[in-house]
């Protein structure tokens, strides 16, 4: 499970994501956002208005906004919260059959207000009553249904005994990797340098288009370490690009994004510092399965695999380079 840590300062400029969660009164919104911030439950009152956290997913920093949901809130509050959101968590609770034609109407007006293309999760809020799954999926397909142009998840949840809670935080995790697409922001150089019995092992992939323009770059990006069990976690921007590099004892990498806007703040240095550091957690268990003496064939066939294949903000304008050989041998 990812570490999740609130923070009660509401900075907009802080947010990766401003994510906005909404339902009829008495739900469970609340009480499901308590419960992912604080693994409790604790007796909740109707919101009135909003109520506003910060939550640092690994680094990752969210913005939720609780939405009242008494009617005159979804009237007044619900369209300006909405329209600004980069994603939208709607809530319905399972246990009350009478609600869910009226929720099912409030979350349709919802997708007119979110923005296009925007991650959207609908949470089947079963509290602690067993509900079989044919009267979960009959939920989950009137919400779907709702709207054949935009990709609707829905999720079985219970705030009581904590189920699924996992996948919503790893839902809320994933918004970030589609809101970085949204800026534009794509990789095109990726430098990894790996300790092995036979030496150092340097693997680079990248676009053929930027190489002439970052190989000044390169002195900069040299292998560096960590000393026992600690980590490194570092960001520059560097000719216009931005640069993340992550480290354990064993495993150095660096990325390396698209030109970006000089005067512009683009926000997802943190999303790359968490795709480095779980690269490094991926590299650790291909250790623990092939040894110390991982061969080159091993890391060319799972970077590839990892980095080219499994994500979708690597540049897709040409087919990356690959190269790899080793630095020192012993």
């Amino acid at each position: 499970m990812l570490d999740l840590n609130s923070n009660s300062t509401w900075l907009s400029d802080d947010r990766d994501v401003s994510i906005s969660v909404a339902g009829l009164d008495g739900v469970g919104k609340t009480t499901i956002i308590n419960k992912l911030l604080n693994e409790e439950i604790t007796e909740t009152y109707s919101t009135y208005g909003i109520n506003q956290e910060l939550v640092n997913i690994n680094g990752l920093k969210l913005g939720l906004t609780d939405l009242g949901g008494k009617e005159p809130f979804r009237n007044s509050l619900w369209p300006s919260y909405i329209s600004r959101s980069d994603a939208l968590i709607f809530v319905v609770d399972a246990t009350k059959e009478h609600q869910i034609k009226e929720s099912k109407k409030w979350f349709t007006r919802s997708l007119k207000w979110i923005k296009k293309d925007s991650p959207i999760l609908v949470l089947i809020n079963t509290w602690n009553k067993k509900i079989n799954q044919k009267e979960i999926n009959e939920v989950s397909n009137l919400f779907k249904s709702s709207s054949p142009r935009q990709l609707i998840e829905c999720l079985n949840v219970s705030p009581i005994t904590g189920e699924n809670l996992n996948k919503t935080i790893d839902w809320l995790a994933n918004t970030i990797i589609t809101n970085l697409i949204s800026t534009g922001v794509s990789v095109e150089s990726f430098v990894a340098y790996l300790k092995t019995d036979n030496g150092i092992i340097e693997a680079r992939i990248r676009t053929p288009s930027v190489i002439n323009d970052t190989e000044g770059m390169f002195p900069v990006i040299r292998y560096k370490f960590a000393s026992g069990n600690e980590s490194i976690l570092d960001y520059m921007t560097l000719n216009g690009r931005q640069v993340v590099m992550a480290a354990d004892n064993q495993t150095s990498c660096w990325l390396m994004t698209n030109m970006i806007d000089q005067n512009k703040e683009i926000k997802g240095a943190s999303l790359l510092m968490k795709l480095l550091t779980e690269f490094i957690m991926e590299i650790q268990g291909l250790r623990e399965n092939k040894g110390a003496n991982i061969s080159e064939s091993d890391l060319t066939g799972y970077l590839m695999k990892y980095l080219i294949d499994n994500q979708s903000f690597w540049s897709d304008k040409e087919m990356p380079l690959f190269e790899i050989s080793y630095l020192d041998n012993n």
